[in-house]
């Protein structure tokens, strides 16, 4: 015969049983709540939790970045300064007839005799060419220091390279005051959209840093 359990009954029971019956339903109603509101809730503020970190990480950096608008502002205007002193010392093409010109009169009023200013292919880059010039002088030392302190000085940029000095040959024989002087002076010229090489597409012949057929980027 089965027991019927009420209120009555578990009143009826000694202090022993009255506990175990306690302890019991307290067990399974703590269970019934951990499993049903507990974890549920929990697992949903980990959540809000973890978005809330994100938050406030991401408001960190944009108050770091309001706090620093200003430096980045002044790095923004010095970096577009270097940028234009340095596109100031590429000259484009309708400048560079006068600047080789301009370093061969230099040569000249530095009291060198120029037997030789012979401007070589250019060399596309990127954004900019070398223009080599293949240069020949006669005079004495201190006239070529003046020459290259000059050259030093222009407003663009000139490199001089594979320079080589020597005494200047005569009947006589060799003068120690007279020097034969020969070397490349390279500057560089920037180059516009329609005269930069460009990169051969997939599956197209060519290399890389190849000009495309019909693009120009010698002077005529």
């Amino acid at each position: 015969m089965a027991m019927e359990f009420s209120l009555d009954t578990i009143l009826g029971l000694d202090r022993k049983k009255k506990i175990l019956i306690f302890a019991g339903v307290l067990v399974l109603v703590t269970a019934l709540y951990v499993w049903l509101l507990f974890l549920p809730a929990h697992k949903t503020i980990e959540q809000l939790d973890g978005k809330l970190t994100g938050l406030l990480s991401k408001k960190a950096e944009q108050e770091a970045i309001v706090q620093n608008l200003e430096a980045f502002k002044r790095e923004y205007r010095h970096l577009e300064e270097s940028l234009r002193q340095a596109m100031a010392q590429l000259p484009n093409k309708k400048e560079i007839p006068s600047l080789l010109e301009n370093i061969s009169n230099l040569g000249r009023e530095s009291g060198l005799e120029v037997s030789l200013f012979k401007p070589g292919a250019q060399k596309p880059k990127d954004f900019y060419a070398e223009v080599p010039v293949d240069i020949k002088l006669q005079g004495s030392y201190h006239n070529l220091l003046t020459f290259f302190y000059r050259v030093g000085n222009l407003p663009r940029i000139v490199n001089i390279s594979d320079l080589s000095i020597n005494p200047t040959k005569s009947k006589a024989g060799p003068s120690p005051s007279a020097l034969d002087t020969a070397c490349k002076a390279t500057t560089y010229k920037f180059l516009d959209e329609s005269e930069r090489p460009v990169e051969p597409k997939d599956g197209e012949p060519g290399k890389k840093g190849q000009p495309s057929k019909g693009r120009r980027v010698q002077e005529q």
